[in-house]
């Protein structure tokens, strides 16, 4: 499906509904299912009630109202059984989404965010045990929670903390859980004490802030080469799951940008 921009119907039709677990919106036209709309990195896609292809908007309201011209136009049949879910796309690497480039700032918070997860007790795969690469700190991720098994969907902005207090949200995990008196401990031995040093044999992943600045820059080297072949051992060693990666994703914390101050206000 090619990707559209549509102006807003003049007599709306169509209604928005509440977001699901994995970030999507329904929406309805003339009070039949029309499809689902969803927002990633500002921008906003709309998938057709039976299709499993999406386009592109500048925001909500114009996906909602692609999909209302696609009733009228007859590519939405209300009543088709939904749609097949299309196989996840293929990456680089598994642990950084194929909709995220494999820049130096995306590659930093892709390491950071896996490194507090596992420390956390979330596995990245989904219900079929598909790993699931870092989407961005405001997309829905589907974690796979090592206290009991059960996949769920979570945001990066939630589990990071707020103003750097690094506690997760929701603090009770997720539903269904087991006890929240019993979480903490259950965590700390399945978790045990991470080792500062990579210990893999088969891939080195870096632990210094000087080994992963090195791999860095060769990484986007070879990204603005498009040499993929040489892309993908580099992504492995500072994405790749290691017994490590909380050492790991603290060092990758000392090398992003450094906030700029607050200008000061005007007598």
């Amino acid at each position: 499906m090619t990707t559209t921009t549509t102006s807003t119907p003049a007599e709306e039709r169509y209604e928005i509904g509440v977001r699901n677990a994995r970030g999507r919106y329904p929406v309805t036209v003339d009070g039949q299912p029309g499809g689902d709309i969803h927002r990633f990195h500002g921008e906003w896609y709309a998938r057709p009630h039976g299709h499993a292809e999406e386009s592109r908007h500048d925001d909500r309201h114009q996906a909602a109202a692609h999909l209302a011209d696609l009733v009228d136009s007859g590519d939405i049949d209300p009543a088709a059984p939904p749609a097949i879910p299309a196989a996840p796309a293929q990456g680089i690497v598994p642990w950084l989404s194929p909709r995220l480039k494999p820049t130096r700032r995306n590659i930093l918070s892709a390491g950071i965010a896996l490194g507090r997860v596992a420390e956390l007790a979330w596995r990245p795969e989904d219900e079929h045990g598909n790993i699931t690469g870092y989407p961005g700190s405001d997309n829905p991720w589907e974690l796979t929670c090592c206290l009991d098994g059960k996949v769920v969907v979570r945001w990066w902005s939630h589990l990071r903390g707020r103003n750097g207090d690094n506690t997760p949200r929701p603090v009770w995990r997720h539903e269904g859980c087991i006890d929240f008196e019993d979480q903490a401990a259950k965590v700390a031995a399945l978790i045990g004490e991470p080792p500062a040093v990579c210990p893999c044999q088969e891939t080195t992943h870096p632990t210094t802030a000087e080994h992963i600045e090195q791999l860095l820059d060769r990484t986007e080297r070879a990204r603005k080469a498009d040499d993929v072949d040489t892309l993908r051992p580099l992504l492995t060693q500072l994405l790749a799951p290691c017994p490590a990666s909380s050492a790991r994703a603290e060092s990758m914390k000392t090398l992003l940008p450094k906030p700029k101050p607050k200008p000061k206000p005007k007598n």
